[in-house]
């Protein structure tokens, strides 16, 4: 579905900067000017984003704030089950967005017990009945995540 559409518009929810533009630029070399993303950084702006647009395609980091810092607005307070929020959020709507969980934390956090990462898909699938494309461990320094990213993209 998405690896040979015209044009796709992709959700990033992501609160580390540096990886949010790794994960931009990846994209951009898989898609070209075929790619339209928002970027998020928080739970609520992804749930703003959701609720006024449509996507083909989420990537969602796990462990994300509770809203974006803003001066006034008090501090944004860390969400280690955030993304599970987003993924609730997708699931519990109209659209049929395909989901990849990208994470730089070997385990994520699921009903307050950890999860290796290569079990997680099936495992969020068993509890909430929510079919991720897939899941991926994030290293700084090591392309494996975008490999599998791409392997994740082509069975769409």
């Amino acid at each position: 579905m998405t690896w040979n559409t015209d044009n796709l518009k992709c959700l990033i929810v992501e609160d580390d900067q540096f990886k949010m533009e790794g994960i931009r630029f990846h994209l951009r070399q898989i898609y070209a000017d075929r790619i339209e993303t928002y970027e998020c950084q928080a739970l609520a702006s992804a749930t703003a984003l959701l609720a006024e647009q449509k996507f083909d395609l989420a990537i969602i980091d796990m462990s994300i704030h509770s809203h974006e810092p803003q001066a006034g607005a008090g501090s944004p307070f860390p969400l280690s089950s955030g993304g599970l929020d987003v993924l609730f959020e997708i699931s519990n709507s109209s659209q049929e967005t395909q989901c990849i969980i990208l994470t730089q934390y070997p385990d994520i956090e699921i009903e307050s017990l950890p999860i290796p990462v290569n079990l997680a898909k099936q495992e969020i699938y068993d509890k909430f009945g929510i079919d991720v494309a897939g899941c991926v461990r994030y290293l700084e320094n090591d392309n494996q995540w975008k490999v599998e990213i791409i392997e994740i993209l082509e069975k769409l």
